[in-house]
């Protein structure tokens, strides 16, 4: 809501200040928000919105706005309202510069608590701001860039490209756990052992570290399918599974459906944290998802912090499960055999 806010006052600002902006054929790139229906009420002409999340791309599409999978033109101007990853905020206005037109405007909002203030001071060090305007317990930045070199800030350049983080991984900011490998997944992949076959899929594979050690040590999978929402996520996996076994799905949790395929096996860590803080019902999403797509007989392994309540959601949607394995922060839930009749209500689970 507070981001909204800040948009409709970037909005006022334009319609006062830069009238330039609201001509039939000028142009506005988002970044980021995430209440896509919202920009319709932003009377901007042109209105690209990009973001690597499957859902936002496939709603913004719905609402009426182009929704590239790359950022190809430059812009009169572009809106970004920084993500929760600092790395990743300083790449999108580093490219945002690249994309903008000369003469062009580059707004950028964020709240206190996602570090807007640690933002503009790095920002500050770079170039001159134009203006700064504290809204709705976050601020707004005002960038004119009359002059653009070819490559500006070409450090910040490289957090939109996939590198190895020091487990010799591809990954990039934006990315769960991109610098290193998440222990609960490393705990997990400790207890992958020969016994997994057949087809398996990753549920929310993130830059593939899972599948890659499941590859290694299980040599009678037949086939393993990544999914993840984020387009970055995918690009980087395909660089960490080099596989003729693997194959890789840009979808949302929601539309695994669609894969028209049932599994023998389900591995998981899945997320518990949304845009509005921690969130015990996506990770229940990922359960149910793997109940979905799993054959009758197939087998969910999932890795979450011990005190996460997954195990009356799971009770609910398989015939078996048991604690395959815990230690001090971490539980390993095998669950087996998806019951298919069971109270589609999981409001209370």
């Amino acid at each position: 809501m507070d981001s909204f806010k800040r948009l409709q006052f970037i909005y006022k600002t334009i319609e006062e200040c830069y009238p330039e902006l609201l001509h039939p054929e000028a142009s506005t790139l988002f970044f980021n928000f995430f209440e896509t229906i919202k920009l319709k009420n932003i009377i901007l002409p042109n209105k690209i919105f990009y973001s690597p999340f499957k859902n936002q791309s496939s709603n913004s599409q719905k609402n009426g706005f182009e929704s590239p999978r790359e950022i190809t033109k430059n812009f009169d101007s572009i809106i970004i309202s920084i993500p929760k990853s600092r790395e990743e905020a300083l790449g999108q206005i580093a490219l945002a510069y690249q994309k903008i037109k000369n003469g062009g405007l580059i707004f950028i909002e964020g709240s206190k608590r996602l570090g807007i203030d640690g933002i503009i001071r790095a920002l500050s060090k770079k170039i001159s701001v134009k203006s700064i305007s504290s809204k709705a317990h976050g601020k707004i930045v005002i960038i004119k860039v009359n002059s653009r070199k070819k490559k500006a800030f070409p450090e910040w350049l490289e957090y939109n490209t996939p590198s190895k983080n020091k487990d010799g991984f591809f990954s990039m900011p934006g990315l769960f756990s991109h610098k290193k490998i998440d222990p609960a997944s490393e705990f997990l992949a400790s207890i992958f052992d020969t016994q997994i076959s057949g087809d398996v899929v990753d549920l929310g594979t993130g830059w593939g570290y899972l599948s890659s050690k499941l590859l290694s040590k299980c040599p009678m999978v037949k086939s393993i399918t990544l999914i993840d929402h984020d387009q970055r996520a995918i690009d980087c996996s395909k660089k960490n599974v080099k596989s003729s076994k693997a194959r890789f799905k840009w979808i949302d949790i929601s539309e695994v459906r669609e894969i028209g395929k049932k599994f023998d096996n389900a591995i998981c860590n899945p997320p518990f944290h949304s845009n509005e803080g921690k969130s015990i019902t996506l990770g229940q999403s990922f359960i149910t998802a793997a109940h979905e797509t799993l054959s009758s007989k197939g087998s969910l392994l999932l890795v979450a912090n011990i005190q996460l309540p997954y195990e009356n959601t799971i009770k609910k949607l398989f015939n078996d499960f048991e604690i395959y394995s815990q230690n001090k922060y971490f539980k390993i839930i095998l669950a087996k055999r998806p019951k298919r009749h069971y109270d589609r209500d999981t409001s209370n689970i």
